[in-house]
Parts: C-alpha cells; structure tokens; sequence
C-alpha cells in the first residue's frame, strides 16, 4: 500500500516537472493572492508583540477616576493612600494626552525623566534637565522639522515655550514617530492639570493580586464621601482587551480576505488542471488505462500539494519585501490607526510561526478545493465521454 502512495507522488513530482510553464503560472498566482494575506497577518502579529512589550514597561495596576466608564484625572494625593498598602513598591503620576506639534499629531508622555520607559534610547542631544526641555521621537523630529536644540510651543499654550534637547529610538516602533516626552511638571501645565495626574501606574511585589482588592474597598469609601470611584485596571486586562482588538482586526481582515480567496478558486482550478477540457480528457486516458476513481482523486491531491508547498517560499519572500522593502504600504494603515498610506517608522512584523502557517494552510485550502471537485466530476463518467471533452 505504502508503495502506491509513493508511485503516485512520484508520478504527480513527474507532472509537476513535465509542465514547468504551468507549474510557474500556478505558483505565481497563488503568490500573487496570497502575499498580502500574509503581509497583513505577519503585520497584526508584530504590533501585537510591541504592544505587549511596551505595556510590560509600565506599572502593574492603573488607577484613574471613573467618569461614565471612561478614565478621568485622579488627584495626587492619592499617591501616599495608596503607597500605604502593603505590597505596592511604587507609584508613579503619569500625564498621557495628545497635541499637535507642528502640524503633526503627537501622544505625550509627561513623567518623571528617572521614569521613563526603559526601551527609550537616547540618539542624539541629552536627558532633559530643566523645566520646558523634551525629548522627541527621532522619526517625528524629522516629520516636524525640529532638531536638538528647536523651539517650539503648541497651540493649545501658546505662552509655554518648549526646547527639544533631546531625540529618541525605540524598539516599539510607532514611539519614534509619534511620542513627545517630558516631565510630569510640564505636561501637568501643558494639560491644565495642577495637582491631578491622568493615571497614577503601581507597580507591586510580584504575585501580590490583593492590590486590587483593597484598591476597590478604597473606592468603595471614598465613594462613600461623595468622592467619584477609582478605576483600577491590572496589567493582564489592558493586555487582554488590547490583544482582543487586534484579533478583531485580524479577523475583519481575513473576512474581506475570503472574498478575494473566493474568486481565486475557479482561477486556481482552471490554471492547475491546463484548462477544464485538458484536465478531463488527461483523466480520460488514466481511466482508460485502468486507473481507480480514488487513483486519479489521490495523484492530483498529490500534484496540488507540491505546487502549493513550492509556492509557500515564494508568498514569504513577497511578504517580507512587501514589510522591510516597501514598509508594507497601504496594508499597514488597515492594522496601525492614524496613519497615512505609507508608515513614517519601520512597520512591526512577526512572520513566524502564525502568518507563515495560515498563508500555508490557505495555499492548500485554495489550490485543493480549486481542482478536486472537477477532477471528481471528470472521473466518474465514461471515458469515452471524458476524452471527447
């Protein structure tokens, strides 16, 4: 039985070979659905990883004030109350809010510079020391003309003069062309701020889960007093709802996705079976010759399966010139929000193990359902009538 299965391989390697113009338009045109399948999986997968290694820079627990379920300022003087509980090593006021520098559209990071993100590379300049002095991302420094040493001041406190000493890189990439950082003070009055953070990140002894538990007693009392209650939100939920979100624009992806899968199936059956008519009267002849229904089914299996593991190669060479080349131009808007076509930073991508695995399994799944239904149709009439085709 083994040495069956084996002859009819062999035979589908030997049609693959002998037809060498069609075995290439084949694998052309599987590349050329699916590279950006996979450019746009290899994209949704790569953002999701810096976003999960930015947030394992930050604190444990996030605690604001909740307003209508939405995050709110919080005062500082909680900081102390919650310094206070057992298993908390540390609380540090944060300022994130977003601007226009320039013309260009910018998160800010206010927040001690001893606090800043550990990823944070200093490129060019030096650490702010005094008041009104920020760091920018090298890639938005560019985009707004500014350089170590540039002023500038922003609409919205026109009278607040701010100095770039500084430029930045990062390994999560949309920091460098779209994060302004400076001191807690001067992002407080930027804000309006005074005396309030936007969210005060704790960070707590390893394993120490009763945090939560008596930050929640504490809004229970403070709501007690008129007080608006805290949000805590842990490290694990912002990650959860975060991966969540990319899972559904994957998904929304893969959706739209299936529609363009959808024609490519009469395409890749037409292509791989040398045209309708040359398929059935090529089946003719096996079944005059004396070939089994299951013979003929399990051989062009056999045929299709190489053409789509040798295409596999070729739809992750194009995706990752589509990624580091062409910085996955126009897919990329689909998954990074608030851009424009063309990234101004070096798009995230993670090409293994989930993009390369789906684009394989799409491959089989478009070349298999393309030509078996018809090559099943073709076997089980007559050959003679099969040959006249």
């Amino acid at each position: 039985m083994l040495a069956k299965h084996r002859a009819l391989l062999l035979n589908a390697l030997r049609c693959v070979l002998k037809n060498p113009a069609r075995s290439a338009l084949v694998i052309l045109c599987l590349t050329a659905l699916l590279a950006p399948f996979v450019t746009g999986i290899a994209i949704s997968e790569g953002t999701k990883s810096q976003q999960k290694s930015a947030l394992e820079q930050g604190g444990d627990v996030y605690v604001t004030r909740d307003h209508y379920g939405s995050n709110a300022p919080i005062e500082l003087d909680m900081i102390e109350q919650i310094r206070g509980i057992p298993g908390v090593i540390d609380v540090i006021p944060r300022v994130i809010g977003r601007t226009y520098v320039e013309g260009k559209f910018l998160a800010v990071l206010g927040v001690a510079p001893e606090h800043f993100p550990a990823s944070i590379n200093l490129v060019q300049g030096r650490w702010p020391q005094a008041k009104n002095e920020v760091l920018f991302g090298k890639n938005a420094s560019a985009y707004a003309a500014l350089e170590a040493g540039s002023r500038f001041s922003v609409m919205k406190r026109p009278d607040q003069e701010f100095r770039v000493v500084g430029l930045f890189g990062s390994s999560f990439s949309p920091w460098n062309a779209n994060l302004l950082l400076m001191d807690f003070k001067d992002a407080s009055d930027l804000f309006g701020l005074s005396g309030k953070a936007t969210d005060l990140s704790v960070t707590t002894r390893p394993g120490y889960q009763g945090i939560v538990d008596v930050l929640v007693r504490l809004s229970e009392e403070q709501a007690q007093k008129g007080l608006p209650p805290l949000r805590v939100q842990t490290r694990e939920l912002i990650d959860r709802y975060s991966q969540r979100g990319f899972n559904i624009k994957a998904g929304v992806y893969t959706g739209f996705y299936c529609l363009v899968f959808a024609l490519g199936i009469p395409c890749i059956g037409v292509i791989s079976g040398f045209g309708l008519s040359e398929r059935r009267r090529e089946i003719g002849i096996m079944k005059a010759l004396g070939w089994q229904t299951q013979e003929v089914l399990e051989r062009v299996a056999f045929e299709n399966l190489v053409l789509s593991l040798a295409s596999v190669p070729f739809v992750v060479l194009v995706a990752a010139a589509w990624i580091h080349v062409f910085n996955g131009a126009w897919i990329s808007k689909f998954f990074i929000a608030s851009m424009g076509v063309m990234m101004p930073f070096s798009v995230p991508s993670k090409m293994f193990p989930i993009p390369v695995f789906l684009g394989t399994l799409m491959v089989v799944i478009l070349t298999m359902v393309g030509s078996i239904y018809s090559t099943w149709r073709a076997s089980i009439v007559p050959p003679s009538e099969a040959m006249r085709a």
